[in-house]
């Protein structure tokens, strides 16, 4: 429990009005997350700038007291959870965009602002911040960042990681960190993105914007198989068209949603694929023809929407289906798992499996997601009179999780861990996998003060101790990072996957036999320098800097390394376009010096011809 000396303190620490908050009502309203998973906390602190949450901090570590950060409440992952004997650290309050700044295209944003906002607030300077979550509406821009959040443009313009410039945090200690996407040496920056609240806490993020698409337009293609639908897919990707946008929604999800809401769909599908094109007239003409003709050699009925009346109505039973459900009054879940795109169809299989499976406690399960970069989420629908719904959809859930890992794919693209999925991170890494994960969660939070018992395991005997690698890890949050004599290893592979847009290339490969191959592909890697060609790619990724530095941030998407300490090879990161399973640990290897360990392999994101059509 809080007692009384702790709030006493809290309540001297922090001086704005009713900042230290012990009512029964306020400890309710902060105790749940959006599936209404979590405890009442002890206590609730709303701060309303960083010297708030530093004192915050302070008197946390002084009395032992943890801190569970929340702001939007939108996680869907149970990954808020409070308890009697501990605080809730509320940064709703600290909700202001500080500065826009339209030439530079940045904005400067305190962590509980709402995306939907910050969205409203750039729309007179025809600037959009890109994560798109469907939950913007909900989800703070903190939100976003600890999440590394995606949507449905995310396979064009990347995910949150891609538009993040810096961010001030607040460590465990009190210790206040600013740390930049520009700063060479290992990625921290990527480290704490994605790390669920468990690292440090956000003040301030600066954001990179873009600009608001001039044109866009929609078209919708019915296949009579997934397979179809994904193959198309693929084709359309092959073009070097790289579309804003492309959601899947299944059968089933369409008969589903039918008994709620008319989604304007064809019942008789057994895919639709939705797919976005923007940019200038000009090459929105180009790029929709392009769609418009590979879709209408696959499928079965093609439909097309030019102005915003045709496309809301195009993509109302996506977007907007979920709202009748609420108001239907059934049960729903939103689950979230990505694979390779090549394994879209053997995935959606796999969940109407668990659907029938469990059809006697549950309603059905509609496959729906990001199908440009294969997050998919089924979303369950139960009765919630129903005694054995949630049993079944627990077990449905996890059923479905242990697919998506036997096809090669990864726990969460977009919701995170959280508690809900802590119990599959022993499948999804190795022993070694963990225990340098468990080493980030250390270094940066020793007395385990932020959001405890979030996403990692309990530790388990089979993990070894890593020295080399914990130092390394210290040295770089300390500002001194250290490096190692260099070494690639003897992986001289080059595999080239157009179909799930990503390269796989050994760390031994040189730069020019790396584009060379890549030429003969016909495919491009905007990470790979067209200078230095003698370097390996171990080395590009070890030494990178500068604008380098940069580029193989935005298109890394996983290694095998050897950690320092000796043990055997470990893999974070994959050839999955969206992972947020785990700390993302690839990111200290990043201008790491080898000085936490040797990378043998890399993944990088690719593209179809011309590399400047599109972020992909």
């Amino acid at each position: 429990m809080v007692d009384d000396t702790i709030v006493s303190a809290f309540a001297a620490a922090l001086h704005s009005p009713n900042a230290v908050a012990t009512d029964e009502a306020t400890l309710a309203e902060t105790s749940k997350d959006y599936w209404g998973f979590g405890q009442q906390p002890g206590l609730v602190l709303r701060p309303r700038s960083r010297d708030d949450v530093v004192a915050a901090v302070k008197v946390a570590a002084e009395h032992h007291v943890s801190l569970v950060t929340r702001a939007g409440a939108s996680n869907c992952s149970a990954g808020v959870m409070a308890g009697a004997d501990r605080v809730v650290l509320d940064l709703t309050q600290m909700n202001q965009v500080l500065d826009i700044d339209p030439t530079a295209r940045t904005a400067r944003v305190q962590p509980g602002v709402i995306n939907f906002d910050l969205q409203q607030q750039l729309a007179p300077h025809k600037l959009v911040f890109s994560p798109d979550p469907v939950s913007a509406h909900l989800a703070s821009v903190g939100g976003n960042i600890i999440e590394n959040a995606g949507g449905p443009h995310a396979l064009k313009y990347g995910v949150t990681y891609n538009h993040v410039l810096g961010v001030e945090a607040v460590l465990a200690d009190g210790t206040v960190i600013n740390l930049s996407a520009a700063d060479d040496g290992p990625d921290l920056l990527g480290i704490l993105i994605g790390s669920e609240g468990t690292l440090a806490i956000l003040t301030e993020a600066t954001v990179a914007l873009r600009p608001i698409a001039p044109v866009t337009r929609s078209l919708m293609g019915s296949f009579t198989t997934a397979r179809e639908a994904a193959e198309t897919i693929s084709a359309i990707i092959h073009t070097g068209t790289v579309p804003a946008a492309v959601e899947w929604l299944d059968r089933a999800g369409i008969n589903g949603l039918q008994q709620f809401t008319d989604t304007g769909y064809p019942t008789d599908a057994d895919a639709i694929v939705l797919i976005d094109v923007d940019g200038t007239a000009a090459e929105v003409d180009r790029d929709a023809a392009i769609v418009e003709k590979v879709l209408r050699q696959h499928a079965t009925e093609v439909r097309r929407a030019d102005d915003d009346d045709a496309r809301a109505k195009l993509w109302y039973g996506r977007l907007h289906a979920p709202d009748a459900v609420v108001h239907s009054g059934k049960g729903f879940f939103i689950g979230d798992v990505t694979v390779p795109r090549q394994h879209i169809p053997e995935m959606q299989q796999a969940i109407q499996d668990a659907a029938t499976r469990h059809s006697d406690a549950l309603l059905f399960i509609a496959v729906t997601g990001h199908a440009g970069d294969g997050d998919l989420h089924p979303t369950t629908f139960y009765d919630k009179e129903n005694p054995h719904a949630a049993a079944a959809l627990e077990a449905a859930n996890n059923e479905i999780i242990e697919a998506a890992l036997k096809l090669d794919g990864t726990i969460t693209g977009e919701h995170g861990v959280g508690t809900e999925k802590i119990q599959f991170m022993t499948k999804r890494f190795t022993p070694i996998e963990i225990a340098a994960q468990r080493i980030v969660k250390q270094v940066f939070d020793p007395a385990h003060t932020f959001n405890p018992g979030i996403m990692l395991p309990e530790p388990s005997p089979e993990e070894p101790a890593l020295p080399a690698f914990e130092a390394a890890v210290r040295a770089a949050l300390e500002g001194h990072p250290t490096s190692a004599t260099h070494a690639d290893g003897d992986d001289t592979t080059v595999e080239v996957n157009t179909g799930n847009l990503n390269l796989v290339v050994g760390a031994a490969v040189t730069l020019g036999d790396l584009s060379r191959k890549l030429h003969e592909q016909g495919v491009t890697c905007p990470a790979i320098p067209t200078e230095g060609l003698d370097r390996t790619v171990g080395e590009l990724i070890a030494n990178a800097t500068g604008e380098e530095r940069l580029e193989v941030r935005h298109g890394l998407l996983g290694v095998e390394v050897v950690l320092p300490d000796g043990v055997a090879v470990a893999r974070f990161g994959g050839q999955n376009m969206k992972d947020v399973a785990g700390y993302d640990t690839k990111r200290l290897f990043i201008g790491g010096r080898n000085a936490f360990g040797t990378i043998t392999s890399a993944v990088f994101k690719i593209a179809v011809g011309d590399a400047t059509r599109g972020l992909t």
